[in-house]
This record gives C-alpha cells, structure tokens and sequence, in this order.
C-alpha cells in the first residue's frame, strides 16, 4: 500500500497545494474566472484540504474530519468544517467552471473530485501494509468463488437499504424549508408571529411593527408612535393583545404596555428600564416575566421580575438574586407547559450560558457551559427542548439543547438569531443577522477627509485596533483560525503575527506604553468569566493576573506599566504585573479609561455619558472632560496631544467628532451611515500617519426567516 506524506505538495487542475506554506499557487493555464498568483488560506482549510486529497477517492465522514483536523471537538469542528468547506469549494470551484470541487455526501460526509497528483518523493511504500491487503484480496477472491449466490444476496440487501436510506433523506429534506417573511430595508428583529399564525410583529427602527402574512405584499403597519422607542414584544395567549417595553424619547420614562389591537387601546402594565427589556408570558396569560432594575433601589442589579397579571393592581415581585450575583439576566422565557423559566445568564464581559428555574421549587439546572452571547432563546412546544443563538468567535448560529440530556445539537443555520417557536406548532420565526467587522481608518491629514478606508479585506472578522507608537505596530483581534485570537500587523495591515493560540475568545487588546506587552481578557478556566492575560512580546509567553473577581472590564495600563487598571464589580482596580495585590481605586464603574499623563486617568464610565477625568493619586478628584450632553459614546474615542476623537450616535447617522483641548469645542469631521463603526468597538490614533483607526461594522440586510428544521421536530 502507498502512504502519502502528511504535509506533501500536490496539484489540483491548475493549482498547487503548499500545505508548508499554507497557500494555494494558481499556475497557468487556468480557467479565465481565475487569477494566476498566490493565495494564502487558514491552516485549517489547508489541513482539511490535504486529507481529503490523501483520502481521494474516498469519501471522508464528518466524525472523521473533525477527530483528525479539530481534535475531535465536535462542538467547534461541527461549524468550522462546514465553513471550511464553504471556503475552499470558493477558490477551487473556479478550476472546474463552477462545478462543485468538493461533494456533499448526504448523511455522511465530502469527497474530494479533483484527483490530486502528488510528487513521487512523497510517496511511501509500506510492504507490511501492502502484503495484508494482498491476503485480504485473496481471502476476497476465494469467498467470491465460493459464495456467489450469498452476495447477490447481499447486494440485493445494500441496494434495498441505500433506497429505503434515499428515501429517509428525502423526507428530511422536506422537513428543512426557510422562508423570507420581510425584505424591506433595514434590520427586523425581535420577530414573533401570533397564536392563530397570521399576523408576526418585529421591531424596526425603534418601532414595533405588524405585517399581515396572509398578504405578503401588503405593507406593515407601524403600530407605535415615533415619540417613543420600542424593539420587541410578546403576544397574549388569544391573540387580541400585545405587551411590550416603551420609553419616552424625551423624558427617558419607561412603561411595560398592552397594546388592544381591536381598539388600539394602551395601558401601563408597570415600570421597565429599557425599550429591549426582555420579558415573556405564561402560556396561562396570568403572569408575565421580565427583566427590570428598580431605579429607587440602586443596591439592587437588574434581575428578574414576576408580574400577577390578574391583580388589581399588579406589583412585580424578584424572582432572582438581589446583590452581588455575579452575573447578569439577559433574557427570559417560560416553557409552555408552565413548569419551567429559562434564563440567559452572562457571566464576565465575554461568557454567557443558559440556566432553567422550576417555578414552583426555585431550584436551577444549568444546561450550558462557556456560550458567547446568547441573542434569543425559544421554547419548544414539547416543553423539552430549548433553541437558542450565540456566537462563537464572530460566527453566529442556532443550536437546540435537551433539557434532560443537556444535549447540544447545531441548526447550521448561518445568521440565525432571537429565534421564536410559532405557537402550537413545531417551527419557528427568526432574525436573520449576520455582521462582519473590518480594521478601517480615517486620514486625518485631508483637507475634506471623506470616507474610511479599510485596511482589512478578506472573509474573516476583524475588531479592536490598537496602535503602538514604540511598537509601531496595530493590536487587533481575528477569527481566521475560527477562534478568536491576538493578532498584530503594522498600520498598513501587513506583515502580521498571530499572538496568541488559545482558542478562546479573547478580545480588547491594548499596548503597554512601552510597546512590549499586550493586556487582553480571555474566559477563566470555568468560561464564568474573564481573566486580565498579559502577552509578552519578546518572550512570547502568556501570564493571568491574579483577582478574586470573576469579571474584567475592557483593560488599560497605568503610566509606568507596573500596574493594570481595569473595573470589577468592586469599582476601579489596580492589578500588579509582579503579584503584588490588587490596589482599589475608586468606586466607579469605568467602561474605558487611558492614562494621558502619570497621575491622570480619561474614562467613560457606566452609570452616566460624558467623559471624564480622575487623578488617580487622588481618586477622589473626578471632573468632567466632556459634558454629558456633548459626548455618549462608550468605547469609540481615543485622546491624542491635541485633543480627543470621538464617535456621536444620532438618529439614522453617525458623526466623527474632534474636541480641542485648547478651544473646548468639538467640530464633527466625518458623517457616516448608522452602524458603521461598532458600538462595541474601539478606535486608536497613529501619530505619523496622522489616522485614525476604528473597527467598521459590516452589516447586510437583515430580514425575518420562517424556519421549519427536522431538528425542530
């Protein structure tokens, strides 16, 4: 038998595998659709690649990819070998006129159907192997001789059992269908479709809205006023009504509606926080359940909150913890047969997961371990399964776990999110949301600057720049090797390094002013929170500062780079770089904060807009840098000698801002479509280059889906 060396050079039509190099040479001749020339692809597509070409013309299982090329992690193999797939079919389909390079073998996995031609110096011959496949031969060759009739028999029996499996597969295929219920412009989230299935209402543009689905090509009608913002809502068990959080535009108040839709009457239900509170109701009609912060109780954290909808005048009552929970609520959902409420809980910044109460005993399973923001969690009508959305390291699908089991089973459904199960019936609505993230950058030295340009183009997602100028080099983060790592590049976008190899979701990564270390958070060894890691440049090696606490906000070095300051559920902390222990600061829950000079600190913080200063040798001494009203950006600034660059959010657009030191006035620079930069992102300044680097989100159009899955079933 010929054994093919691992990382062996092979061609494919026009194209050369380099797995040591991991590219693929595209040599003429090749077809006109493609460009001669070197590509550089993920290991892992090159990886998958070569062992179907060692396997050729086999078809290679699912299982046996991800054990062989993802460890046998089938919770990331699962989604990283379809993509992967996805991937390496759009560079090499082009060398066979768009015929598929890699075949999809139902219910069991891909096959490779270009032939691959290898270097014979890659070739090993094995005698041991190769004599027992000859005693196999024969062995076969005597029983073909001496069982002639018990084959056919055979054969009769494989062929029976591959119709009766084509004919499984075909009902499956049946059972799976997607259908576009919106297609408007703009994003439709938050999608739920009424008792009787006719009527689904979404929100838009901070405004509820009902689409007929008995007439597809009629226009949605706005149901709420322009005065105020809303996002989602629930219907009542029959139907005639709907509950849903509304805020003021201008007096910020916030109430928990009913909307009649016969009369168009509505009514204050109680009190919310905010216009997204995610809230629910029993399948009963008698109790609804959300989440709020009570704004008289500043002890309290957000939580859970029950409400008798029966009752005179109804009082919510928490259902939840109180006070230094260690977590936060971040959505609700009873299950239909009234025994059980399912929360999303989010522990840290970065690590989220899914618990379910029983109602009558308080007493909690937790059914999930280390998820990344949980968008939307629906029961199945069975009361026996859960679906849900989350994202694992910029890749967003649907997942169905078992309650019993805790089972996790992938929808593969790319995109999908705050899914809703249509009452009574076993699919489901969803919120088709799909976001990528780019590096761009602003030239500041224009005389009219008018667009970003990006310094990243490619499939993957990147976020978080930050600029050294000792280092003279962009930290950032990337998921090109499907989880989210530390990369670095200089401030073209070129010549990159990958840092760190965790496979976790790392994320915000910040310079040391020295430019020798990088401080970032990653999931504690729980995935219940996060750490502060330190990545040392000349070393290579990965340190955890010591904490007691399980969460971390967004890091920043103080001036000497002795000292990591970054906001627990304590307030503003110090943590040592030489184990020394952690310093509090200050009360304040700060967001971002930079230090500018030895003694001060620039911050936005969580209970209030503005920026803000504080000398940190005197924590006390907080001032305002930027007055509330001027400045309600979190994460989208950075301070330069001059001055400090900020995003501004206004009603359908975004503006670029620049505040002088000098003057006290802020003059706008660039005006940009809402969304573009992430609201979750960060910019930094490169001084030489006079730009400013901020992540661009990339959105497509976002539409409401009607899925109907066999896993649904």
């Amino acid at each position: 038998m010929i054994k093919i060396r691992k990382e062996a050079v092979f061609k494919l039509e026009g194209c050369e595998v380099m797995p040591g190099e991991n590219s693929l040479n595209f040599c003429e001749p090749v077809p006109d659709s493609v460009i001669p020339g070197k590509v550089s692809i993920q290991p892992k597509f090159i990886e998958l690649l070569s062992y179907l070409a060692r396997k050729h013309p086999n078809v290679v299982t699912r299982d046996e990819l991800i054990d062989n090329i993802w460890e046998g992690n089938a919770y990331v193999g699962a989604k990283a070998l379809t993509n992967a797939i996805w991937h390496l079919r759009k560079h090499l389909n082009p060398l066979l006129n768009g015929e598929q390079a890699i075949e999809t073998v139902r219910k069991t996995g891909y096959r490779l159907l270009i032939e691959p031609i290898f270097d014979a110096s890659d070739l090993v011959d094995d005698p041991q192997v190769l004599q027992v496949e000859q005693a196999k031969v024969e062995r076969l060759s005597k029983q073909l001789r001496l069982g002639t009739y018990a084959m056919l028999l055979l054969l009769l029996f494989v062929a029976g059992s591959a119709g009766l499996h084509l004919y499984q597969d075909s009902q499956q295929l049946r059972q799976t269908e997607m259908v576009q219920l919106t297609r408007a412009a703009g994003a439709e989230l938050y999608p739920a479709v009424s008792p009787d299935g006719r009527w689904l209402v979404y929100g838009k543009s901070s405004n509820l809205y009902l689409k007929d689905l008995a007439s597809p090509t009629q226009t949605p009608k706005r149901l709420t006023s322009k005065r105020t913002r809303e996002l989602r809502a629930i219907w009542s068990p029959d139907g005639k009504s709907l509950i849903y959080p509304s805020q003021d535009r201008e007096t910020r108040e916030c109430h928990m509606n009913r909307l009649m839709l016969e009369t168009n009457e509505v009514s204050h239900l109680s009190e919310c926080y905010s216009y997204t509170s995610a809230l629910d109701i029993s399948m009963d009609g008698h109790s609804l359940i959300y989440i709020w912060k009570e704004e008289e109780r500043e002890d309290l954290d957000a939580g859970l909150y029950q409400l008798d909808l029966d009752a005179a005048e109804p009082t919510p009552v928490r259902v939840s913890c109180e006070r230094d929970c260690g977590y936060r609520d971040r959505d609700v959902a009873f299950s239909p047969d009234g025994k059980w409420i399912a929360i999303a809980r989010r522990y840290g910044t970065i690590s989220e997961d899914i618990f379910i109460r029983d109602i009558l005993t308080g007493e909690e399973i937790r059914l999930t371990q280390g998820l990344e923001d949980i968008r939307g969690l629906s029961w199945g009508p069975d009361s026996r399964k859960l679906v849900f959305s989350t994202e694992n390291s910029g890749f967003r699908d649907g997942f169905v776990v078992n309650i019993e089991s805790k089972d996790l089973l992938p929808l593969s459904v790319s995109g999908f999110s705050y899914p809703k199960f249509i009452p009574h019936r076993d699919e489901l609505v969803y919120s088709n949301y799909i976001k990528d993230f780019s590096l761009a950058y602003l030239a500041l030295d224009q005389d009219i600057p008018s667009t970003i340009f990006p310094i990243s183009q490619s499939e993957y997602s990147y976020r978080n720049p930050d600029y050294s100028s000792k280092a003279k080099r962009i930290a950032y983060v990337s998921n090109e090797t499907g989880f989210n790592e530390i990369w670095t590049s200089d401030h073209n976008g070129l010549n990159r390094v990958q840092l760190t190899d965790l496979k976790r979701r790392v994320a915000f990564p910040t310079w040391s002013h020295d430019g020798s270390k990088i401080a970032f958070l990653a999931p504690d060894d729980k995935n219940e929170g996060n750490k502060i890691h330190i990545v040392d440049l000349s070393s290579g090696g990965i340190s955890i500062l010591p904490s007691r606490s399980s969460d971390h906000r967004r890091p920043s070095w103080a001036w000497g780079d002795e000292w990591v300051l970054s906001s627990t559920n304590d307030g503003l902390t110090a943590f040592s770089l030489h184990n020394h222990s952690p310093k509090h600061l200050s009360t304040i829950d700060v967001r971002l904060g930079k230090m500018t000079d030895a003694n001060t600190l620039v911050f936005t913080r969580y209970d209030e807009y503005g920026l803000w200063s504080m000398d940190i040798s005197n924590p006390l001494q907080v001032e305002p840098l930027i007055a509330i009203e001027d400045f309600n950006e979190s994460y989208n600034w950075v301070v330069t000698d001059k001055g400090v660059y900020f995003r501004e959010v206004n009603s359908g657009y975004q503006l670029i801002n620049f505040w002088s030191f000098n003057t006290d006035l802020t003059t706008p620079i660039l005006k940009l479509p809402a969304s573009s930069l992430s609201s979750f992102g960060a910019m930094s300044y490169i001084p030489g280059e006079r730009r400013l680097l901020m992540t661009l989100s990339e959105y497509s159009k976002r539409d409401v889906i009607k899925l109907k899955h066999k896993l649904l079933h």
